[in-house]
């Protein structure tokens, strides 16, 4: 496995002029504008229609096609001075020539769609925000997608909305983009320090609650440099049957919302064995500088319901469950009139990370989707990009190495119990498969209401074979 590391080391940091990529655009920059006579109240509306193309070749098989439609509106504006909003709401129409299985809308098998035909179906997206500026700190509410940490690639505490196509997704019966939540929380700034804490709701199983807690302190320091601390704290009814789980403390019990954990500046770590050592808290660190300029150097630290964080390197115990990500990017380095970036990430997560012995309620997961990276425990990454840009175009260059474990303990859903191994074992070489993803597009924007893109994936490994993609946009 060391050779085969070293190779794809080799591929992805020595020859990134043969790759090509561009990031998911979805929405160009026209609107309609609306005020009132004073400027106190503003309102931007912006609808786009989007239209993308999708052909998947894998190991040989059949060419599978997938065509989305989409019609997204959005509303972003402020009520007042200190009241802001914004609202985000998208209709999909999905077509392909494979089969679509019927969607029970349970939140374990992902995002709900509605079946229209064998080989259709529709569903939809929205998110909204709500902000409102007092004396002492802001007030947060919404619906929306939560984000902590400052990775570019994998974030491993929070990744929010960030979506990334792996080819183990190519599924049509399983929506793996992440789900927003509804949430409640605030933030606070006292000079150089700054605190976010949120309140959400997760889901998982129809009629049974889950919940997140989260908070986060960040202090800015001289020189450009930012170091955060964050706690995650995920709790809520036991979903799987009666006996069906050996853990003697997975007894079914239904949980209502905790609100010591909405309590601003209480750590997770001391409110959680007051009541009951019940729940699955994690710790996690992240730090960026930037002292030079154009220049940043970023990491993010995860420990998962670790007890010691000095025995992470500890594979004796299952229960040393971490994950981190590592990078560097080099931004805005222009020649005449194309500008370069460069970026570079290293992820790995541990086996059993972001599951729980509990079950699915206390799964680090929201609608089936890890809330983390979603390589999954028991997986690693390199990555590395370069993007160029010119005028209205612009073209990057990117590749990724993952290795993923398939063995027990590489699946967020997968439970230990009494009788399974308690040693954890990192990226066995008889269960691990491995693939490289080389991939070019190109984005063509001349104007602010007109886009179109086209892209080429490349894969080697364990999903040897291609993916062709291409969508075209409008807005107004």
């Amino acid at each position: 496995m060391l050779k085969t590391i070293f190779f794809r080391i080799t591929i992805l940091f020595f020859i990134p002029t043969l790759l090509f990529a561009i990031p998911n655009r979805t929405e160009a920059k026209g609107h309609l504008a609306f005020t009132d006579s004073i400027g106190n109240k503003k309102l931007n509306a912006r609808i786009s229609l989007i239209d993308s193309l999708r052909g998947t070749n894998y190991q040989n098989s059949s060419i599978y096609y997938d065509n989305s439609t989409i019609l997204k509106l959005s509303l972003v504006g402020q009520l007042s001075p200190s009241l802001r909003f914004e609202s985000h709401s998208e209709l999909i129409s999905d077509k392909t020539n494979r089969s679509i299985e019927i969607n029970n809308f349970q939140p374990a098998d992902g995002i709900p769609y509605t079946k229209e035909s064998d080989n259709t179906k529709g569903w939809n997206r929205f998110r909204a925000s709500l902000e409102y500026d007092l004396p002492f700190g802001t007030l947060l509410a919404g619906y929306d997608h939560l984000q902590m940490g400052v990775a570019k690639r994998n974030s491993v505490i929070m990744r929010g909305s960030k979506h990334i196509y792996r080819p183990w997704m190519d599924t049509t019966s399983f929506i793996f983009e992440p789900a927003p939540t509804p949430y409640f929380g605030y933030q606070f700034e006292v000079g150089r320090l700054s605190y976010t804490q949120y309140a959400a709701k997760l889901y998982h199983k129809k009629n049974t609650g889950k919940y997140l807690n989260a908070h986060r302190l960040q202090l800015n320091l001289p020189f450009d440099v930012e170091l955060g601390a964050s706690e995650v704290i995920v709790y809520g009814s036991t979903t799987e049957f009666n006996n069906t789980n050996p853990n003697p403390d997975a007894d079914s019990i239904f949980r209502s919302f905790e609100w010591v954990y909405a309590i601003p500046f209480v750590p997770y770590l001391f409110a959680e064995p007051l009541l009951g050592d019940l729940d699955n808290n994690a710790l996690a660190f992240d730090f960026s500088v930037k002292t030079l300029k154009n220049y940043e150097f970023y990491g993010e630290l995860f420990f998962d319901d670790l007890a010691n964080p000095l025995s992470m390197f500890d594979d004796s115990w299952w229960g040393n469950k971490w994950a981190a990500s590592i990078g560097f990017t080099a931004n805005d380095f222009c020649v005449s009139s194309v500008c370069l970036s460069f970026n570079t990430e290293f992820t790995r997560v541990e086996p059993w990370t972001y599951t729980h012995h509990k079950g699915g309620g206390y799964t680090y997961s929201n609608y089936g989707s890890s809330l983390g990276s979603d390589l999954g425990p028991n997986s690693q990454e390199i990555y590395t990009r370069l993007d160029a840009e010119w005028k209205w175009m612009k073209l990057t260059l990117e590749a990724s190495a993952v290795d993923q474990d398939t063995a027990f303990g590489g699946n967020i859903n997968d439970i230990h119990t009494p009788l399974s191994d308690t040693e954890k074992h990192f990226l066995e070489d008889e269960s691990t498969i491995q693939y490289t993803e080389l991939k070019a597009s190109l984005l063509v924007s001349p104007f602010d209401f007109f886009w179109t893109q086209v892209g080429y994936s490349f894969y080697l490994g364990a999903y040897k074979g291609s993916r062709l993609e291409g969508s075209i946009g409008l807005t107004w």
